[in-house]
């Protein structure tokens, strides 16, 4: 059984980690479904990890629900397969009947479909083995009756078919060609009444067996079923694998099975043009309605799944383009046969009629590379003149800047953009600028080397206008800042105050003439509710108020405004000389994929009618993922989220983190990581940062501003025995950094009054003694993520941007002497090893770099620094992204920067806006 499921601790027996059923000790549960309740166990005769399968308690005495049970042991025990879940053992203690099945390591393919739809070598190799193991199912006489994406778990070894609960037994025969009638019908005709509810993807009972979305017509209509009614449950699978959505929707369960019986669904190739043909053909006869008119035997269905891998995309290329298209390039070669005829059909059509025709089609990632598009990365940009796209993409592990003219099959990296992010171009097109290593770079597209012009830590977005201005966003906190294109002086070109709570001026678009553009204003935290869209000028004698709440990246073209409102993409009427828009605003896209954390919207447009977006498909935000020293993911220990810097206890046991709300404001959660169990410590309409624990583990400090700009430390038990309490309290910025071993000092920053570089002082509070706090340093970098050498605590790391950019350094503690180098390249976030005999940190572009230290009197030997992988970790968490334990794992706060969704280009769009 799979162990990812999600499960809800109300709905699970009182099974403790510890309790013993035979040689099984339960270690935790795994997940709980209509049918049963699956826990983590260990087999201590064999010292192995294995699933263990329980009947609830309120079935225990359902005489069906027994039956179902005992079935499933019965179907499993006699289906001995590599791509089916295995049983090992059945058993029955103190009423309690368990099985005891292959304990199965991976995701859902449910879990797996909700980041967006698969590529076709993914679909056809997944198909093959469900194929497989429904082969031999069927040839055992057995009928699996409930095939969906939750039922299948993706591991390293293939795909695993689980959950044989609602199995049937119908004879070799029946199961490999019955006949519609010739067998007792499964349910009685189901309660319509039982309906009204929404559809969900869960096993309903008592009226028709299996799930609702994946159910044949004869199982929903309670006719007899059999082994073509898993056939069309397969064909709902494939669907779903190759377009990103159910084949058959529906608000509730009623109207789901009307849709079921009545209905074919979308066509592929209305939704992915590139399907090759013979997918789309095999996916239509496995969800035909009639069992006779489907595929026969899951045997066919694989034949037919094992000649489409082998022709790859081919058949739709030829389809698209009209002959054979050459393989390779940046796009498939039957992707660029869709642009070059989606353009000409719509260059024909303009030329013949009035109102020419919308053309949509897919753009895939370039063979081997990822689009990378989430966070700062941003969307394919298109060139003024709508012929050219760059993007960033990632290959071989490292995000690179690309460009492609959209009449070539083939793209070109652009030479000296390694992590680059977020390019746009100059007005001429022969130009682009990008952000990377904490500065604005331009790149000629000649060949020439790229020109650093401006810094820019964390840059968030930049735009090009006539006279050589660029306008663009250096930070994550401040004003627009505009430079010329040749580099030189920054200089403000908004008036953006940046309050306790943060505050930013960010994306910026020229409007035509070059001196206006636009801007997101985002006034505070993780919610879009105080965001403004805004016009200013490089004049600064404009400001305008244009839009207000839940906006987030916004374009102009051809007198329409874009607007990604929470999501979706809406267009209204705008008239550019006065700053107003007019009517009311018109969807383009239902969901677009947007990121929530920096507000930034997929999707770009260009004077010729071209729109580029990128569907959204995956939830974006954070994740606390844990990874080995090779950067290899392990467990994700929450669920997708806006989080803060994040600390382990000293023993590794549990978690503090900051929790933001929908409205921006945050409490301090701590998490068990051995029980699960979950707790918030702080309680407020506050904005609360930078937890950390106590020397013995019993108390959680953390820096607290209300509303009014009021700050302070404060102190809570981590058991949640107490309410907090204020420690220190001032009127500036005031966060807490450490505590040392001994318990007596705790470190903390405290912001330096009209500092220009956000300097602060950092600070020792004596604990319990009453004493006045002392300074330890008098300058270092804002969030300076101070760490003391663990054990001695006599060594301290820190930041400090005193030669211009952000380093690390090592001095002594309590008493700073002589201060030593660590980095040379710009670095934050540094923490030490639990042994003391190493210091990590992240470079400028959020690798993990690892230093070996020896420390012999007062003179450290600093070895050179590793590179030890690729973080997501958002710069905009400036401490504590990440933790490491004893064993050396790290706990990473990582963010979202993939989207799998293909890019939909999508031309004369505006003609549906017109009607």
């Amino acid at each position: 059984m799979g162990s990812p499921a999600r499960y809800n601790p109300a709905t699970l027996m009182a099974l403790n980690p510890g309790l013993k059923l035979g040689p099984y000790e339960i270690q935790s549960p795994l997940g709980a479904g209509g049918m049963g309740e699956v826990y983590r166990a260990t087999d201590t005769r064999l010292d192995r990890i294995v699933a263990i399968k329980i009947l609830p308690a309120h079935l225990s005495a359902n005489p069906e629900a027994r039956q179902r049970f005992e079935r499933e042991a019965r179907s499993i025990s006699a289906l001995n397969h590599p791509n089916i879940c295995a049983l090992y053992d059945i058993g029955t203690q103190d009423g309690t009947s368990f099985l005891v099945m292959e304990y199965v390591q991976g995701e859902t393919l449910e879990a797996r479909r909700q980041k967006g739809p698969l590529p076709l070598k993914q679909v056809t190799e997944i198909g093959i083995q469900v194929c497989d193991a429904l082969e031999k199912a069927h040839r055992a006489g057995i009928i699996h009756r409930d095939l969906k994406p939750g039922n299948i778990m993706l591991t390293a070894s293939g795909a695993k078919l689980l959950d044989f609960g609602l199995a049937k037994a119908v004879g070799v025969l029946g199961a490999q060609a019955a006949t519609a009638g010739t067998h007792t019908p499964d349910t009685p005709t189901m309660n319509v009444s039982a309906l009204r509810a929404p559809a969900a993807g869960l096993t309903q009972q008592g009226t028709i067996v299996g799930t609702f979305q994946y159910m044949a017509p004869e199982a929903a209509e309670g006719l007899a079923t059999d082994a073509r009614s898993d056939i069309f449950s397969l064909g709902c699978v494939l669907y779903e694998m190759v377009t990103g959505r159910r084949a058959f929707e529906g608000k509730s369960q009623l109207s789901v099975l009307t849709a079921i019986l009545e209905r074919d669904p979308e066509p592929i190739s209305t939704i992915q043009p590139l399907t090759p043909l013979a997918l789309e053909y095999t996916v239509h006869t496995c969800l035909e309605k009639n069992p006779d008119q489907r595929f026969q035997t899951a045997h066919d269905v694989k034949l037919q799944l094992v000649w489409i891998a082998k022709s790859g995309s081919q058949a739709s290329a030829k389809a698209i383009a009209g002959k054979p298209q050459p393989r390779g390039g940046l796009w498939l070669a039957a992707a660029a046969g869709a642009i070059l005829a989606a353009l000409l059909v719509a260059g024909v059509l303009m030329s013949t009629q009035k109102q020419p025709r919308v053309m949509r089609t897919n753009l895939v990632a370039p063979n081997g590379m990822v689009f990378e598009t989430l966070y700062r990365n941003g969307p394919p940009e298109l060139s003024s003149d709508g012929t050219r796209v760059a993007f960033v993409a990632r290959k071989d592990g490292q995000n690179s800047i690309w460009v492609r003219s959209l009449d070539k099959l083939e793209a070109t990296q652009v030479q000296g953009t390694a992590e680059g992010f977020r390019p746009f171009w100059s007005p001429d097109g022969t130009s682009l600028a990008f952000f990377a290593h904490a500065k604005l770079w331009r790149v000629d597209l000649n060949g020439v080397a790229p020109v650093a012009i401006a810094d820019a830590p964390e840059g968030r977005g930049g735009t090009w206008g006539a006279g050589n201005t660029i306008v663009f966003a250096p930070n994550t906190g401040g004003p627009l800042m505009e430079v010329d294109a040749a580099g030189g002086a920054a200089t403000p070109v908004t008036k953006m105050v940046v309050t306790v709570q943060g505050g930013t001026d960010r994306w910026p678009h020229f409007l035509p003439d070059g001196k206006h553009f636009l801007y997101l204003r985002v006034q505070t935290g993780n919610s879009s509710d105080h965001n403004e869209l805004r016009v200013g000028s490089v004049d600064q004698s404009t400001d305008t108020l244009i839009m207000h709440g839940g906006v987030y990246e916004t374009r102009y073209v051809s007198g329409w405004l874009l607007v990604d409102r929470t999501g979706s993409l809406l267009a209204w009427r705008f008239d550019p000389k006065n700053a107003k828009t007019s009517g009311e605003g018109i969807q383009i896209v239902g969901k677009l994929a947007t990121d929530e954390v920096t507000f930034a919207g997929v999707f770009s447009v260009s004077q010729q009618g071209i729109l580029l977006y990128q569907p959204g498909s995956s939830e974006t935000g954070d994740r606390h993922v844990w990874t080995d020293a090779s950067g290899k993911p392990g467990a994700q220990i929450s669920e997708p989220g806006y989080y803060g810097p994040t600390r382990l206890s000293p023993d590794g046991t549990r978690v503090v983190t900051p929790v933001s709300s929908a409205t921006g404001d945050s409490d301090i959660w701590m998490w068990d990581l051995l029980g699960g169990a979950r707790a918030r410590l702080s309680k407020g309409d506050v904005f609360v940062d930078m937890p950390t624990w106590s020397a013995d583990a019993r108390t959680i400090y953390f820096g607290q501003s209300d509303k009014d700009g009021h700050e302070q430390i404060r102190a809570v038990p981590a058991d949640g025995s107490a309410p907090e309490r204020t420690l220190l309290k001032i009127d500036g910025d005031v966060l807490p950094v450490e505590t040392t071993k001994d318990g007596r000092w705790l470190l903390y920053e405290e912001l330096i009054p009209g500092s220009l570089n956000n300097n602060e002082v950092l600070k020792a509070l004596p604990l319990g003694s009453g004493d006045a706090p002392f300074t330890v340093l008098d300058s270092v970098a804002a969030y300076s993520k101070a760490s003391l050498k663990p054990e001695s605590n006599d060594w301290l790391a820190y930041q400090s941007n005193e030669s211009g950019h952000s380093e690390v350094y090592l001095t002594r503690f309590p008493h700073p002497g002589a201060k030593y180098q660590v980095s040379q390249s710009g670095a934050t976030q540094p923490l030490w090893s639990k042994d003391g005999k190493r210091l990590y940190y992240l470079d400028n572009s959020q690798h993990l770099i690892s230093v070996d230290i020896q420390l012999r009197g007062d003179s450290p030997q600093i070895g050179a620094p590793k590179t030890l992988f690729q973080t997501t970790i958002r710069d905009s968490i400036t401490a504590n992204g990440y933790d490491v334990t004893r064993d050396g794992r790290f706990l990473l706060v990582n963010s979202v920067m993939e989207n799998n969704a293909p890019v939909v280009l999508v031309t004369n769009w505006e003609t549906e806006l017109k009607k």
